[in-house]
């Protein structure tokens, strides 16, 4: 996908024949601004997906120990072993559940995800908004939805927080893209916004805490445990 976006722009020159860091100057810092699914591929052999399982669980690997190991392959450029990136990925599920509860609850939820790619630059946060009616699986789905499109951008689910289920966050929603894209214009947080609900160089906890000020803001109404 990156070959072609890049060759409709600059066909005198083949993908092979650019560095990686000239590559990402052309596709983000060009007259038109991508979005973070149309990252270059890193080069190197693809993240594995899966998360923790017979294969993968290492009773020796904890959660922290993972992260920071994730964090040493990242920036020395190399391919995480998988039972690493099950472990981080397996924390985030479990911290999904731990911070909002069973997810197959019926009601709306504000989510704040993380996803922290091989290549730095192209990490971000994914701010987003899911309603439970029927289906037990709808989100988890939502969740899945997310991990598979970062997958363009070589990135794992590193840090995820969502909220408990309420009667709607449209209004919850609005209100953290709302502050987010200004803080992005008026420069009030080291902050870029990609897309609509993707924005890079913000921290994972500084997302979280401007979603639960503006909690009290929208007038959220939490459904009963």
């Amino acid at each position: 996908m990156a070959e072609v976006l890049f060759c409709r722009r600059r066909c005198r020159t083949t993908i092979s024949d650019m560095r990686e860091e000239d590559l990402y100057t052309e596709q983000y810092f060009g007259d038109e601004q991508q979005s973070v699914a149309d990252a270059p591929q890193w080069e190197q052999q693809a993240l594995p997906t899966t998360r923790l399982n017979v294969q993968y669980r290492n009773p020796y690997l904890d959660s922290m120990t993972a992260k920071v190991l994730l964090g040493d392959y990242f920036d020395a450029g190399r391919l995480p072993p998988a039972e690493v990136i099950a472990a981080v990925r397996h924390q985030s599920w479990r911290d999904l559940e731990y911070k909002g509860g069973p997810l197959d609850v019926i009601g709306d939820r504000l989510y704040v995800l993380f996803f922290r790619s091989m290549y730095s630059k192209l990490s971000y946060v994914k701010v987003g908004r899911t309603e439970r009616k029927n289906d037990g699986e709808q989100v988890r789905e939502r969740i899945r939805s997310h991990e598979r499109e970062a997958k363009i951008a070589q990135a794992v689910l590193f840090d995820a927080w969502i909220s408990r289920p309420c009667v709607s966050a449209v209004e919850w929603e609005k209100g953290v893209k709302a502050h987010l894209s200004a803080a992005a214009e008026e420069d009030i947080i080291p902050v870029e916004q990609v897309r609509t609900e993707y924005f890079r160089g913000i921290a994972f906890g500084t997302a979280v805490r401007v979603a639960r000020m503006q909690e009290d803001r929208s007038g959220v109404v939490f459904l009963a445990p």
